[in-house]
């Protein structure tokens, strides 16, 4: 039978997991669903997402910040299988920056919404069977991710000098091989891998705890995640007559202390790399600017 791909609802699903051996948290259905992988060359997914992010300083009401991303998902043949590209990323913000906030944050979370999209974006190579084979044309990739990422981040800048040399720093920090191939397999094993030839009671919620590379610092230690996931209903698929798709929903928890503590060593190692980087050269508001934003106070 064959599937759509389903967006994982999460806000950080980035583990490989079996969930076909977890216990159901309840049983209420007897109708069962066998996905498999039966994705083709020629096939077209226009994909949508967004992103929430809910700020809380003191003495400050919340703030809720929404990005959005949309891309082209193309499949086409390859020597070993399928290539999975991703074309056409564009990505938003629904709203525009105070006058008053400095150009180095401007520039931080610009940056930051962007590589959260694109990270995740590059091509794979994958078998006739769906198993991920790896990551397809990495360097290709770091240069996609630069030139779409840079002249953002310029224009964000409003030609402070100083802000290019910082940006360099955060880019080669961040888009490496090692990142981009751990955040490649997470994203496909959730959306793809973890679900192929796994018997599914429709309606039935069921619940795993695992643990999974740290996001943030990835040769860090593994972080906790409570994984609850199933197959809400079957529907006769619109794009292949006779075939039935299914409907699949995955929420991830991860353990919030911990995650905290992954977050804040992340904030303060990247305050450092800034400082060290600036040395005596950069505008000190700006500067400022990139260093608050990076003050951790919590994360959940």
């Amino acid at each position: 039978m064959n599937r759509a791909p389903a967006p994982a609802l999460a806000g950080l699903i980035l583990q490989s997991i079996a969930l076909a051996g977890a216990a159901p948290a309840s049983a209420l259905q007897v109708e069962t669903y066998r996905p498999g992988f039966e994705w083709q060359s020629g096939m077209r997914i226009e994909a949508t997402e967004s992103c929430v992010s809910l700020q809380r300083r003191p003495g400050v009401s919340d703030s809720s910040l929404v990005s959005s991303a949309a891309y082209t998902v193309v499949v086409s043949d390859h020597p070993d299988g399928l290539l999975i590209s991703h074309e056409n990323v564009r990505v938003e913000r629904d709203r525009e920056f105070a006058p008053e906030v400095p150009a180095g944050v401007r520039v931080n979370e610009v940056v930051a919404e962007n590589l959260k999209v694109w990270m995740r974006l590059p091509n794979l190579i994958v078998s006739r069977s769906g198993e991920l084979i790896r990551v397809d044309g990495l360097e290709a990739f770091q240069d996609r991710v630069d030139r779409s990422i840079r002249p953002v981040a310029h224009a964000m800048a409003g030609g402070d000098e100083s802000i290019p040399a910082l940006l360099d720093e955060a880019l080669d920090m961040v888009v490496n091989e090692a990142m981009i191939e751990t955040l490649a397999a997470d994203r496909w094993s959730a959306l793809v891998q973890n679900w192929i030839d796994t018997e599914w009671e429709v309606g039935t919620v069921y619940q795993a705890d695992v643990t999974a590379p740290n996001p943030l610092l990835p040769e860090g230690a593994a972080i906790p995640f409570t994984v609850h996931a199933g197959v809400t209903g079957t529907v006769a698929c619109e794009s292949f007559a006779g075939r039935t798709c299914a409907a699949f929903v995955m929420v991830s928890q991860p353990e919030p202390a911990e995650l905290g503590e992954a977050a804040r060593l992340l904030a303060d190692s990247l305050r450092t790399q800034i400082l060290e980087a600036a040395g005596d050269t950069a505008d000190r508001e700006t500067l400022q600017g990139m260093v608050e934003a990076l003050e951790f106070e919590a994360l959940q």
